[in-house]
């Protein structure tokens, strides 16, 4: 025992005790601050990569115009290329090129002449009504950005321009849709669920008119739910 200058007894192996546990407390740090750097970089090296993607979609159209510019909705795919890059951390960015179908089904209605009476429910005009089949044949360039919150889980969104290539006329030219969604990546493919919205309603149609005299085409607004599969086809570290 050792005694202090004012006669207490003191332990002495109090103060390598002290010691021993600020040392283990400095290792621990540092165990730590390894982890969480080589945590970090597993992250956030660069990595570019190019690869395939291909979607299946249901389109389901909105449109405020009343009863006789009714819609219904139709499926749709597409399949395309993409280019991706880690930006920070685990933030990254990607743009594609692509092609996606579209189907739906328009409502229309044809006023005829009251020169032969009135139609059979007692007012109005006579008139022809049916469905229009409308497929839609767009170039799609998207830009997304995805976090992600695991190893294999993330969540992304961005903004996509379309070009509606198959009608005579299009209101919007390109048309604008934003994007938000989930997905995982297992192995090297990786599968996303987005929901897709435009930001303006399209226009579009023929110019030329059917036999009966109405035209081919819809005023609505893009609403797609949509599943995404892509697969790398070449990759740098």
């Amino acid at each position: 025992m050792f005694f202090t200058e004012k006669g207490s007894r003191t332990c002495p192996f109090q103060n390598t005790s002290k010691v021993l546990k600020n040392n283990n407390m400095k290792k621990l740090l540092l165990i730590l601050l390894f982890l969480s750097y080589t945590s970090m970089f597993s992250y956030s090296q660069s990595k570019t990569e190019f690869g395939l993607t291909t979607e299946g979609s249901w389109f389901m159209p909105q449109q405020s115009y009343g009863r006789d510019w009714s819609t219904k909705a139709g499926f749709g795919a597409g399949i395309g290329v993409y280019a991706s890059r880690t930006i920070f951390y685990r933030f990254s960015a990607d743009i594609g090129l692509a092609y996606r179908y579209k189907q739906m089904k328009r409502h229309y209605v044809v006023y005829l002449d009251n020169t032969d009476g009135f139609d059979p429910y007692g007012y109005g005009f006579p008139r022809i009504e049916g469905w229009d089949k409308l497929p839609m044949h767009y170039i799609v360039v998207p830009v997304h950005f995805q976090m992600l919150l695991s190893k294999s889980f993330f969540i992304r969104g961005g903004i996509e321009s379309t070009w509606l290539m198959n009608y005579e006329h299009a209101n919007e030219k390109p048309e604008y849709n934003w994007t938000l969604g989930f997905g995982s990546q297992k192995h090297k493919l990786k599968w996303s669920v987005n929901y897709i919205k435009g930001f303006k309603d399209q226009g579009f149609g023929d110019r030329t008119p059917e036999a009966d005299g109405h035209y081919k085409g819809s005023i609505n607004r893009n609403n797609m739910l949509q599943l995404n599969l892509s697969y790398p086809i070449w990759q740098k570290q």
